[in-house]
């Protein structure tokens, strides 16, 4: 975790007092930018800053041009700029994978070359800078204003605390609170930020990397039901309080400094279907996907058949942007066939009924709570060590 770097441990606290010490909201939100430049170029390196910086330029063009144009060269020009984060996403994550399935798929000869094709180094949260580089280009090809400022876009891009896991920004809000510089953040911002930073740290440290811990003493033994039922529990707390603390860290840091971020988790596992649970996990990521992936692809508005493939391909996606395995792409599009599913019996009549009785929403938690569960496991682990799980959980 880059947050509990002694690097780290030493750049934030020297940061906040220099943005304390920098007089005027102009100057320090330059003297943001530059911190946020530092520490990026000191965890990403000069070969992981490079793709990044060339699609931000690309970007910021992009957006001044598509917003100037008009009729069919605005679409043109927005299709071209879209491209240059989505290919450097592709190049950069996907290469490996494509490349071995590839061979996989064409023979052995082919497979033994192409696996040995080295791909380039991946450059740090590549991910949550394309899904920002294609959410600020498409609302701006739909009317938003384009950022001429290049601080401020730069800023937006490279915002020191929401870099490596988000939450992912939407640059309406997030500029709009620098409209005259970075302000001094109020004392009570203060004080909930390093409390909600605290939270964070106490998440992942203490919480989470016990669960890993444990996580480890469990998997070694000979899989059993009892085993992989508590395997499962322990993922569920691991990734929770992981990823949420993370986001606790990033969250309140930059309220220290000023600047507010998106919350991101909202008690998950208290949602009582699977739609619910995606509206209150990872909550900048399921929104992006919804907006940018799943509307866009027609959502629910043609028929039910196209809404389950629409979630199925939406999920699936969403599975392998979290990594370059096809392990992420199955935990995709498991859960999109479990929206899928749900979306078609909330609206059927049994399932309007069954909402009335007095343990329905009881059972439904269990049942999404479980579910959600065994999906931790395709998540966390190849395919044969899921089929040795699950033959242990359900046949053993």
């Amino acid at each position: 975790m880059i947050f509990n770097t002694s690097w780290f441990l030493v750049f934030f606290p020297v940061a906040f007092l220099l943005l304390a010490c920098v007089p005027g909201p102009r100057l320090r939100l330059g003297t943001l930018l530059v911190l946020s430049a530092v520490f990026h170029f000191h965890f990403a390196g000069p070969a992981g800053v490079a793709p990044v910086f060339a699609m931000g330029v690309a970007t910021y063009a992009g957006g001044i041009l598509v917003g100037r144009a008009e009729g069919p060269a605005r679409r043109r020009l927005f299709v071209a700029f879209l491209l240059v984060p989505v290919t450097g996403l592709l190049v950069y994550k996907y290469q490996a994978l494509a490349l071995a399935s590839l061979g996989t798929l064409l023979g052995s000869p082919l497979a033994e070359k192409l696996g040995a094709v080295t791909p380039p180094a991946l450059p740090l949260a590549i991910s949550f800078f394309t899904f920002e580089f294609v959410h600020y280009l498409t609302d701006v090809y739909k009317g938003s204003p384009a950022v001429r400022d290049p601080v401020r876009f730069a800023l937006f891009a490279i915002h020191f605390p929401s870099i490596v896991s988000g939450p992912i920004k939407r640059f309406q809000p997030f500029l709009a609170q620098l409209e005259e510089g970075l302000k001094r953040p109020r004392p009570e911002a203060l004080v909930s930020g390093a409390g909600q930073a605290a939270l964070g740290f106490a998440k992942k440290l203490v919480v989470a990397d016990a669960a890993a811990e444990a996580i480890s003493l469990v998997q070694a033994a000979p899989p059993s039901r009892t085993s992989v039922v508590l395997l499962m529990a322990l993922l569920s707390v691991r990734i929770l309080f992981d990823f949420s603390g993370y986001s606790d860290i990033a969250i309140g840091l930059s309220r220290m400094i000023g600047i507010e971020l998106p919350p991101n988790f909202r008690t998950p596992y208290a949602a009582t279907n699977l739609a619910e649970f995606w509206q209150r996990w990872h909550i900048s990521l399921s929104s992006w996907i919804r907006d940018y992936l799943y509307i866009p692809l027609g959502g629910s508005r043609k028929g039910n058949a196209r809404r389950v493939l629409n979630l199925a391909v939406t999920m699936f996606l969403c599975g392998l942007w979290h990594g370059p395995a096809w392990h992420f792409g199955l935990w995709g599009l498991y859960h999109g066939a479990g929206l899928g599913v749900h979306a078609l019996w909330r609206s059927s009549r049994v399932g309007e009924r069954f909402s009335r009785l007095p343990f329905a929403n009881a059972l439904s938690l269990i049942l999404t709570v479980c579910f959600v569960a065994y999906g931790w496991l395709l998540f966390f682990y190849p395919l044969a060590d899921v089929a040795r799980f699950s033959r242990a959980l359900f046949w053993r």
